[in-house]
């Protein structure tokens, strides 16, 4: 990974701020809401000056890639967990409340 614009860097996960979705959770306790992430950070991989990848690890020794559209575009193919992951979650979500004001007053 050599060249100007190439470097690899870790990352803490912060959840809700650093965390993506499908891998974040909240509790609510009595002292307020409390955040998880199910990865303990991340490393973030630029090529060219540009975020190519970035893979979520924790201290279990599991991690999951994500990849970025260029990277998607020259790889061909790549591991989709990522992808699948994200993709179960935003179907498990509810459907957004429909506004029904919208006939006039």
């Amino acid at each position: 990974m050599s060249g100007n614009g190439n470097q690899a860097g870790n990352q803490m996960a912060v959840a809700p701020s650093f965390c993506p979705p499908q891998y974040s959770h909240e509790e609510d306790l009595e002292s307020g809401a409390v955040y998880t992430c199910d990865y303990t950070g991340a490393v973030n991989v630029d090529i060219n000056g540009a975020l190519w990848s970035r893979t979520w690890w924790n201290m279990g020794g599991d991690s999951v890639t994500k990849f970025t559209d260029t990277a998607k575009a020259q790889l061909g193919s790549w591991d989709t967990r990522f992808d699948d992951d994200y993709a179960r979650w935003l179907a498990a979500q509810p459907a957004p409340a429909q506004n029904n004001d919208s006939q006039g007053g």
